[in-house]
């Protein structure tokens, strides 16, 4: 038995459970579910839409009262599923393949944790986050994640024995946006336990503005910095950042600290600098890194 596992906040998944139970009926001999949590979402209308999901024949909708993050989120699904396989997917992505969850099944023949990737599709003229995606493309094709298979995953379109999922649960200390899925990843390769790369992607049509994607990277910094000893080996740019001697390190901070307004304003703005993005994440991760300094009364 599988179970489609899908975590949402303010997002309508309606569309998304509506085309995996379509696939799923029509799979013989299969065995399936899907759950959607929703956690804690303030957008009263779309939980009003969601709630349809529950006439949807093996589908529920659960609401949760309070929210509890990314991780805790994900392993309550994993703990109330029925199935001996787990499919986690993210309550923003869209069904684009019509064999998508067929490639999921068959994978279940061949390995315990197996990871389908991501396809970003077109978005609109001068949107960061699309600019960004588009140039990245070509790292995440299958045949590149199968060359470092614990770096190149994310917990969306993951499929993971139920068993592994519950000895190996998401660290609920990660409650903010970024890297619950690479600590997950580092876990699992210490634990001898191989990650499967297919080609089954979902699709992600809904992008934030400029503002909002970059407000989003720079939590995601934070939560970097805040685990980099536990992430150390399983991020480019702690590496990046580990490499800079202190006389490089102090400049470089200088340099970003002079110029961080400017490059956030191009990087908010309608004609962002995909070279300006890089500079500014390690520039900030690096001002994470300095002492707080002391108040003065």
């Amino acid at each position: 038995m599988i179970s489609i596992l899908i975590p949402t906040f303010n997002d309508s998944c309606l569309n998304l459970v509506d085309a995996l139970a379509k696939q799923a009926t029509v799979m013989d001999g299969l065995a399936w579910e899907i759950i959607v949590a929703d956690d804690a979402s303030t957008d009263k209308s779309i939980v009003e839409e969601n709630l349809k999901i529950n006439e949807i024949p093996h589908c529920r909708y659960i609401v949760r009262e309070k929210n509890v993050g990314r991780s805790a989120i994900r392993n309550f699904l994993a703990d109330t599923a029925q199935g001996d396989w787990l499919l986690l997917i993210d309550g923003d992505g869209s069904v684009i393949e019509d064999d998508y969850l067929r490639r999921f099944v068959e994978a279940t023949q061949q390995c315990s944790v197996c990871y389908g990737g991501y396809r970003m599709m077109p978005g609109p003229k001068g949107n960061l986050r699309w600019l960004y995606e588009r140039h990245a493309a070509a790292r995440h094709t299958v045949e590149q994640r199968r060359k470092h298979p614990f770096l190149c995953f994310n917990i969306s379109n993951l499929l993971i024995r139920k068993e592994l999922m519950l000895a190996y649960p998401l660290d609920a200390r990660f409650t903010q946006y970024g890297y619950e899925d690479v600590l997950l990843g580092k876990q699992l390769q210490q634990a001898g336990i191989t990650i499967h790369h297919i080609d089954s992607p979902i699709g992600f049509f809904d992008y934030e503005d400029n503002a909002h994607f970059v407000a989003k990277t720079e939590e995601g910094l934070r939560t970097l910095w805040q685990f980099h000893e536990e992430l150390q080996g399983y991020s480019t740019l702690l590496y990046l950042a580990e490499k800079l001697n202190t006389i490089s390190r102090l400049f470089y901070l200088s340099v970003f600290q002079l110029l961080q307004n400017k490059w956030r304003r191009n990087l908010t703005g309608s004609s962002p600098s995909l070279q300006l993005f890089q500079l500014y994440k390690l520039g900030y991760l690096l001002s994470l890194s300095q002492p707080a300094k002391d108040s003065k009364d």
